[in-house]
């Protein structure tokens, strides 16, 4: 990771900088970039483990990772990984939560329990820093112009 090295003219503009750097790392952007690339292991071992039917189309061809409107709205950065509505994936509860007249045949919550006890912090973290090297590397190019 590079180093950050700037010059300032007092405390309050450093302090400002600081803040602004902060601001920059804690985006939508970039967590919701972070949260996504960390998502899509669950997505492929979901759509992986998904019982599948003899015909087409399947549950497992519905499933999506997206970031929450409605989350964003309240200025938090959250993924969802679930189907579509509509035909064929409101059948993923019956076969995970069973029926009736069905078993239940659990494929969710086995891969979000793997994805949450491996590779997922790891992956967030990862994707973050990712991100944060970039806002430094501009606040850096951004600090050298000042300073020439």
């Amino acid at each position: 990771m590079p180093a950050m090295t700037a010059k300032w003219s007092d405390l309050n503009e450093a302090i400002r900088t600081a803040e602004a750097l902060g601001r920059d790392v804690a985006t939508d952007e970039v967590i919701g970039k972070a949260l996504l690339s960390s998502a899509r292991p669950l997505l492929d071992d979901i759509v992986r483990t998904c019982p599948r039917s003899h015909v087409a189309p399947h549950v497992a061809d519905t499933f999506v990772v997206k970031v929450s409107r409605e989350e964003r709205e309240f200025g938090r950065s959250t993924v969802l990984v679930g189907a579509r509505p509509g035909f064929p994936g409101f059948v993923a509860s019956f076969l995970e939560f069973g029926t009736s007249k069905m078993s239940a045949r659990p494929f969710i919550r086995p891969a979000y329990d793997s994805w949450r006890a491996g590779s997922f912090p790891g992956e967030l973290v990862e994707a973050i820093r990712k991100q944060y090297e970039r806002v430094v590397k501009k606040y850096v190019r951004r600090a050298a112009k000042r300073g020439a």
